[in-house]
């Protein structure tokens, strides 16, 4: 099988390493590359975290780091939901060969991007400071990218502001230059879509006895435990973004789903743009539903194959069963 070239550009976040797990275990991508961004937590932990990851799931790619900030304002992270270093305290030490690679992360995006000749594809699971800056220095990289997902976004109701979802609000600018590039293939997975898609907690409980060769297994119970003393939290504080109930819901691998099979989603194209300004609204990404822009920019899931996502979401787990994994 032909793997797909691709780079990943993270902020990890413990979504963001389910998002990598199932990528990564999928076995359909020539992973070019993870570039880092702040988001979740400041870059020093974000970069680390994906410099982590990259060793434990058996990554062979370089690890760049990218923007400490957003283009314009700067904003309170997510401690509250990822812990502390991003991992929600999940310890680790990284390996003596463990480095990140020179440069940029805009600049790899580029490179990469010129010697992929067109077949590159993107996944952007942050805040988009580092993609903007890359379209900012490098105009014609959207027309050398075969295939751009983000998580981010929302069609409806945010989570970090009354219509602003956390990785566009995170840097609404950012997310404005992206969304006007000329992307021809860019698929927008929002808030809205990643409540499509959960595991019940008859599914998930099971992750929490994996076995100790599974490289997945400890990071997944550390994960679980952790979500459901801080729904409890949550909840009690009137705060819980998610539906109520005991299900495991995750942003992050539902846009890793629908990059590794685009038909686990039923899609609307519409145009598309981000609320830089507004007091109520800035970070919106607000949608053309009635048709009067003269163009589309995005793809929009608005159905999601839920038993493909538990389907899928357990074969990549699975992968990591074995001890030379």
């Amino acid at each position: 099988m032909i793997k797909r070239p691709l780079i990943i550009d993270c902020d990890p976040g413990i979504d963001d390493a389910e998002c990598l797990m199932m990528v990564q275990g999928s076995g359909q991508f020539d992973i070019r590359g993870i570039t880092a961004v702040h988001g979740n937590v400041p870059l020093e932990l974000t970069s680390k975290n994906a410099l982590f990851l990259s060793k434990l799931y058996g990554m062979d790619c370089p690890v760049y780091k990218g923007a400490k900030e957003a283009l314009i304002q700067r904003l309170t992270r997510a401690e509250y939901v990822h812990g502390s270093n991003g991992l929600i305290g999940f310890e680790y030490e990284l390996p003596e060969d463990a480095e990140f690679a020179e440069g940029h992360a805009w600049d790899f995006i580029w490179e990469e991007a010129v010697k992929q000749n067109g077949e590159l594809e993107i996944l952007a699971i942050g805040p988009l400071t580092n993609l903007a800056i890359a379209v900012m220095k490098y105009p014609e990289l959207p027309k050398l990218i075969k295939n751009l997902v983000i998580m981010g976004g929302s069609a409806g109701s945010g989570n970090f502001g009354v219509y602003s979802e956390y990785n566009i609000a995170q840097d609404p600018h950012a997310c404005e230059i992206v969304l006007q590039a000329g992307f021809p293939n860019f698929t927008m997975v929002d808030w809205n879509a990643c409540h499509m898609v959960h595991l019940t907690e008859e599914e998930w409980k099971p992750l929490l006895n994996l076995p100790e060769t599974n490289k997945f297994a400890a990071l997944a119970k550390r994960m679980l435990e952790f979500e459901v003393v801080n729904k409890a939290k949550l909840r009690e504080e009137g705060t819980n973004i998610f539906p109520t109930g005991d299900d495991h819901y995750t942003c992050d691998p539902t846009a890793a789903a629908v990059l590794i099979d685009p038909e686990i989603a039923q899609y609307v194209e519409k145009y598309a743009f981000c609320d830089c300004v507004g007091e109520m609204t800035r970070g919106q990404t607000v949608i053309d539903w009635l048709g009067f822009a003269p163009l589309k920019n995005i793809k929009l899931p608005v159905a999601m194959d839920r038993e493909k996502f538990v389907e899928m979401y357990f074969k990549c787990v699975k992968s990591y069963d074995r001890e030379d994994c």
